[in-house]
């Protein structure tokens, strides 16, 4: 990620997952609360949280690379999510 422009790196810092999966993940949350999930939803449940994770990670290198290049990153409105 280093070596990306400037320009890819705002794309990276503003990346989020689709809503389908965001929505998903939700009910998937909400439905282990209340009931077990099966062994499938599970397997679903764990790859968006994985999904989640890495978004976030490659969210937080873009914004650390942006602040190491001279932005100003502390106006939280420059990383609302591109959808």
């Amino acid at each position: 990620m280093r070596y990306k422009n400037d320009a890819a790196l705002w794309q990276a810092a503003r990346a989020t997952m689709s809503q389908n999966q965001r929505v998903r993940l939700e009910a998937l949350h909400f439905k282990q609360q209340a009931e077990t999930l099966t062994p499938e939803k599970q397997a679903e449940e764990q790859a968006l949280l994985e999904l989640y994770r890495e978004t976030i990670l490659v969210r937080a290198q873009a914004a650390i690379l942006l602040k190491q290049r001279g932005y100003n990153i502390l106006d939280l409105n420059q990383f609302t999510p591109l959808e």
